[in-house]
């Protein structure tokens, strides 16, 4: 819950300003962009600076996940469900998803590069690590758009298919309770149709130029679920009892810092999730990013493939 105190902290101008922007942003590329083609070609390399804004993007959502876009609940929320429907996919889900890799942070629900070597080989559990990596996580989000539409007694006994952990709640309660009830999944719906309404247009509109759309959202995709696990591939495992909201600070210039504001600094964000962006390099120690790993080398390092469970340590 964020205090009177944290919610004051909260920069409302420039979160209004940023929120505006991809806001507009995604007028130009589902919409704008797509009717100015035939008269300028070139316009194109517009989606270029579209693309690399993504994770810009997806740090002003998650501003609003936590409840920290903006002080009222109401405009927090209803500002951040604009920002989703663009995205493309349910803010509902975004959010539960998000708030749950807090919860279950590093147990076996949110560990991608995980595998178990007495069940399966490294390789094959490099078939569905590489894809999660590179894509999977963007296009599971996307696809929720249509999972929505599916009854909720199909989508609870699927939820009951997902991994457990011993000490941990099951993740379907929190998906009957949070998501399935009437009314939430009755709003998510309705999400999910502005969602689907805006790819259709989206895709009559470019017309022939679609690859262009489909490229900006692979581009996207690619840097969403790049960066999602960067912050927590290869550190230690949850144990029952332990803590699981440990993660990595990543190094990086200011600047860069300040434009996707400040996620790099994960490990305090985990620490005081309710924080705004602003404040998380003040509530960081002052060496705390002396010794942590650099910003790329830790997207990188996750190319080095899944990690069997018995080589990582378990916290205590």
């Amino acid at each position: 819950m964020t205090s009177d105190r944290q919610r004051t902290a909260i920069p409302v101008v420039v979160n209004a300003g940023l929120a505006t922007l991809f806001l507009l942003l995604n007028a130009w590329l589902w919409i704008l962009l797509p009717l100015l083609l035939p008269l300028l070609p070139a316009l194109g390399w517009s989606l270029l600076p579209v693309v690399l804004l993504t994770t810009s993007y997806w740090s002003v959502l998650h501003e609003g996940i936590h409840a920290v876009l903006h002080p009222n609940r109401r405009v927090n929320d209803a500002l951040s469900r604009w920002l989703a429907i663009g995205f493309p996919a349910p803010f509902a889900v975004l959010r539960f998803g998000h708030l749950k890799h807090h919860q279950f942070n590093r147990t076996a629900i949110d560990r991608s590069e995980v595998y178990d070597a007495a069940q399966r080989s490294r390789w094959r559990a490099a078939l569905g690590y590489y894809p999660q990596l590179l894509i999977g996580l963007y296009a599971s989000e996307v696809l929720a758009l249509l999972l929505v539409w599916l009854p909720p007694g199909l989508l609870l006994r699927l939820a009951r298919r997902l991994p457990a952990e011993h000490g941990l709640p099951p993740l379907a309660h929190s998906i009957d309770r949070q998501l399935l009830r009437s009314d939430a999944l009755r709003a998510i719906r309705v999400d999910s149709a502005a969602s689907l309404t805006l790819i259709a247009l989206g895709v009559w509109l470019y017309g022939p130029h679609g690859w262009m759309l489909l490229l900006a959202l692979l581009g996207r995709g690619m840097l969403i679920s790049l960066t999602d696990n960067a912050y927590h591939y290869g550190t230690p495992l949850h144990a029952p009892g332990s803590d699981v909201q440990f993660a990595l600070n990543l190094r990086l210039p200011r600047l860069a810092s300040a434009l996707i504001l400040h996620f790099n600094y994960h490990a305090v964000h985990h620490r005081q999730p309710a924080l705004p962006w602003c404040a998380l390099p003040d509530a960081a120690r002052a060496d705390a990013l002396c010794r942590a790993p650099g910003y790329a080398a830790a997207l990188l390092a996750q190319l080095r493939g899944p990690i069997a469970s018995r080589d990582l340590p378990q916290r205590s």
